[in-house]
């Protein structure tokens, strides 16, 4: 099973049960990965994510004009900057639960095991992303009410045009990286998950920011991704191949999810794609 597979499955994008692709977010950490509930208090952004200088129309809904969605019928989005207020602008999960008991950033185990996060973005066709950092930011927090930044990484965007097509994404935080950081304890008992754009430059003189973003999906897990005996084997019972691997496969390879992209070239899912995952099922498991 190849990497984006494993991470695809432990993120539930894909799963089989009765014949039929159900979702499975067990794993995801996050609270309202794809946006899709609205917070009652502030309709002008979805349950659990805060908004750093964006408008309630970055949050979108599929009936806009022009919206993209990958799922269901919201997604977010950040637009370039325009002027010095918007010159830094994000959606944050360091937001407090309604009944203030604790924060919605998804927990983390100090050297508890490696952190992947994954999801999709999606850049207009005609557009490419320019003159700015556009990133996923990963702030690892001490316990409240400390709330202090243990450790932060920040993962720009691939700025190449997406021709309005999602393109999905991964990053991972290890043990190792953590370590590397050096030992301040109170160690991070949460991560914030922060999509983001900045402007740092001069709105006068020097070019301005282009394209507009799009985040659908995110995914937080922390540890081992679920392993298969090899790369047809993408679907629980692991160590089986049997028909459930086989709907998974045909799933993904329609929906063009990576579960299903298992050959060279990556991103394209053509006969490739179909050959290998044929091979590896005749091939069978040891």
């Amino acid at each position: 099973m190849t990497r984006t597979a494993m991470m695809t499955l432990a993120c539930g994008a894909v799963a089989i049960a009765a014949g039929a692709a159900v979702a499975n977010d067990n794993s995801n950490l996050i609270y309202n990965p794809g946006f899709e509930e609205v917070n009652p208090d502030n309709p002008a952004l979805p349950m659990g994510w805060g908004g750093f200088n964006v408008s309630a129309d970055d949050y979108v809904d599929i009936n806009d004009p022009g919206a993209h969605v990958r799922s269901g019928s919201k997604s977010i989005r950040l637009r370039p900057s325009t002027g010095p207020s918007t010159a830094f602008q994000g959606f944050t999960t360091n937001v407090f639960r309604p009944d203030g008991s604790d924060l919605y950033d998804p927990d983390y185990v100090y050297l508890g095991g490696d952190v992947h996060v994954s999801g999709w973005y999606l850049v207009p066709e005609g557009e490419t992303l320019a003159n700015d950092l556009v990133a996923l930011k990963l702030e690892f927090r001490r316990e409240p009410p400390n709330f202090s930044i243990y450790a932060a990484w920040e993962f720009p965007v691939d700025v190449s045009a997406t021709n309005g097509q999602w393109h999905y994404f991964e990053v991972t935080v290890t043990d190792e990286d953590m370590l590397a950081v050096g030992d301040f304890p109170p160690y991070a008992t949460s991560v914030t998950i922060l999509p983001l754009r900045f402007f740092g430059g001069n709105y006068a003189t020097d070019p301005l920011p282009q394209g507009t973003i799009y985040w659908d999906d995110l995914c937080y897990i922390q540890g081992d991704l679920p392993q298969g005996c090899n790369a047809a084997d993408i679907a629980e019972p692991f160590d089986v191949l049997d028909l459930a691997d086989i709907s998974a496969f045909v799933s993904g390879f329609t929906a063009q999810d990576p579960v299903a992209d298992i050959a060279e070239p990556f991103g394209v899912w053509d006969l490739a794609d179909i050959s290998a995952f044929v091979g590896a099922f005749l091939e069978g498991c040891p």
